[in-house]
């Protein structure tokens, strides 16, 4: 059974439709033979027993109906003749076929009805729950507020009420609904006033609705920017932090460099300067005012290696404080630096950090900086691969160790240079200060690690090491 119109019907098609068809045509026989006394109403009665299938069921019923309407009134109705009886019967099958097409392009006409209600109800629905959850406004062609949805009333600090009629640049700083600036530029936003006077980063995402009246009205979805300037702001510090650790660490690897290099050269001639102090004392008091000169340049070359050491030792930040952070977080807070520099090589980064047991100590920033440092080489290292991939890998593999390592897909490092990467200004690229890895492995040293290369699964290099491992999580 179904139901058409809030009446209980037989199914349009199937057996029920025509058990529908017999029984009307016997209901119509026995109305006509009621009206039998008051005159010979031939197929009249017998039409609403076409009507009825026609309207409820399918064409198989409504032209059973019609031959058993025929047959019961050449059978019960007698003619004057053949031709008599012949002609109103296909008058009769005429008038029937056609309510039953009517009936057929009426229930076709109930059945897009009900479907197109359907949809409209979802839409409805559906634009109803968008609108309970987004800050949406509408404007009239003079940029005044028809409707304000209650996102968007929280977003501004106001009630609905209060707002309908106010010109939207009441809300928004030189609003323009002319333009269509978004969030999805860069830098391109308005500024929005909430009730209490403060002013916040907005994205609004403009479109039109026809009137048939006038002009279009304008509905406006918003979007806070807010904590996507202050996600931007502290990107940028981090880059910042980044930055000035990088230059230093680089500073501290020339300076120790230039401090070994210098160191020979300096000795030699406090040696040299020694010897001829001795010289010159054996010559007696005529040589005293030389060997006075030759003590104050000894003394000015051992002060120049005094200063290289105390230079090496500050840049190097031998005073070192590692304090308990957690892998995930650290290189977290890098995700949006690091994704940033995949895409523009065109490579795909994967971080895969276990964030169980991941607590160990660590000088946060200077940690940081390591791994940029890997993930910066590893995707220079793709850059001119077909397969453009690089990985950053986490785990607990002790009780005391916590293991870290970058893989990419590149070329990977010949045998004949593993020993040579590790050393400062000495690199492998075109235009390469060779500091990377050397700062790198300064690093990982400071935190009591040690910094290996070795074959990646993914077909290049893998650049691993170790940090201790807090047993507990602190509070």
């Amino acid at each position: 059974m179904t139901r058409l119109g809030g009446v209980s019907t037989f199914a349009s098609r199937g057996a029920n439709g025509y058990i529908l068809a017999v029984v009307a045509v016997g209901a119509a026989l026995l109305a006509r033979l009621g009206l039998e006394a008051f005159g010979k109403f031939y197929y009249l009665p017998l039409i609403p027993a076409v009507m009825l299938p026609a309207l409820l069921a399918s064409r198989g019923a409504t032209a059973l109906a019609i031959v058993l309407s025929i047959a019961a009134n050449v059978a019960l109705v007698p003619r004057e003749s053949v031709v008599d009886g012949a002609v109103n019967a296909v008058l009769f099958a005429c008038v029937g076929l056609a309510i039953g097409e009517f009936g057929r392009i009426g229930r076709a006409a109930r059945a897009n009805a009900r479907a197109l209600t359907a949809r409209l109800s979802t839409r409805d629905a559906t634009i109803s729950a968008m609108l309970a959850s987004a800050a949406v406004v509408s404007l009239d062609r003079r940029s005044k507020i028809l409707s304000m949805s209650e996102p968007a009333c929280a977003l501004f600090g106001v009630r609905q009420p209060d707002v309908l009629g106010q010109p939207f640049g009441d809300f928004v700083e030189s609003f323009d609904s002319a333009a269509d600036r978004t969030a999805g530029a860069e830098d391109l936003y308005w500024l929005g006033r909430r009730r209490d006077g403060d002013v916040f980063p907005v994205g609004i995402h403009r479109a039109s609705i026809e009137t048939p009246d006038g002009p279009p009205n304008t509905i406006l979805t918003l979007t806070d920017l807010s904590r996507w300037r202050s996600a931007e702001a502290r990107n940028q510090e981090l880059r910042e932090q980044l930055n000035q650790v990088w230059r230093l660490n680089s500073l501290g690897e020339i300076a120790a460099t230039l401090s070994h290099e210098l160191n020979q050269p300096l000795t030699a001639a406090a040696s040299y300067l020694q010897a001829t102090q001795a010289d010159l004392g054996r010559a007696g008091v005529f040589a005293d005012s030389a060997s006075r000169t030759v003590e104050l340049a000894k003394n000015q070359v051992l002060r120049a290696g005094d200063i290289i050491r105390r230079a090496r030792n500050l840049l190097a930040g031998d005073e070192r404080r590692l304090d308990p952070h957690r892998v995930s977080s650290m290189i977290d807070d890098l995700a949006p630096i690091l994704q940033l520099l995949g895409p523009a090589a065109g490579a795909h980064l994967r971080i895969a950090v276990e964030d169980q047991a991941d607590w160990v100590l660590a000088d946060r920033i200077q940690f940081q900086q390591a791994i940029v440092n890997l993930v910066r080489n590893a995707i220079e290292a793709v850059a001119e691969r077909p397969r453009r991939e690089v990985a950053i890998l986490g785990q607990a593999i002790s009780t005391t160790e916590y293991r870290i390592r970058v893989e990419d897909s590149g070329p990977g490092i010949a045998p004949d240079q593993i020993g040579r990467i590790f050393r400062p200004l000495m690199t492998t690229k075109a235009g390469g200060m060779g500091l990377g890895l050397s700062v790198t492995r300064t690093i990982v040293e400071r935190h009591g690690g040690v910094l290996g290369v070795q074959t990646s699964d993914l077909g290049g290099a893998a650049f691993a090491f170790s940090l201790q491992r807090l047993s507990e999580p602190l509070p």
